[in-house]
């Protein structure tokens, strides 16, 4: 195996910032959804899609955890 080179953290990091907006949007508006902090999703659509679990962790975790919508406004 060779060495990774710049070229090579250059196209990991683009493929990290062109799936961020597909992945953590959709994640963030499921947690605010569900009452949880919409940053949960934005780092599962980013940060965690680099171990390529990130995204189903987020689910997982909001199909475990107690749904607490926020109130509607009047």
């Amino acid at each position: 195996m060779g060495e990774f080179h710049l070229v090579h953290w250059i196209a990991v990091l683009g493929v990290v910032a062109v799936s961020i907006l597909p992945w953590g949007y959709p994640l963030s508006r499921l947690c605010r959804r569900a009452g949880k902090p919409p940053v949960v999703g934005w780092l599962a659509g980013s940060v965690g899609l680099l171990f390529l679990f990130g995204p189903i962790i987020c689910i997982w975790w909001l199909a475990l955890a107690k749904w607490q919508p926020p109130e509607a406004r009047p």
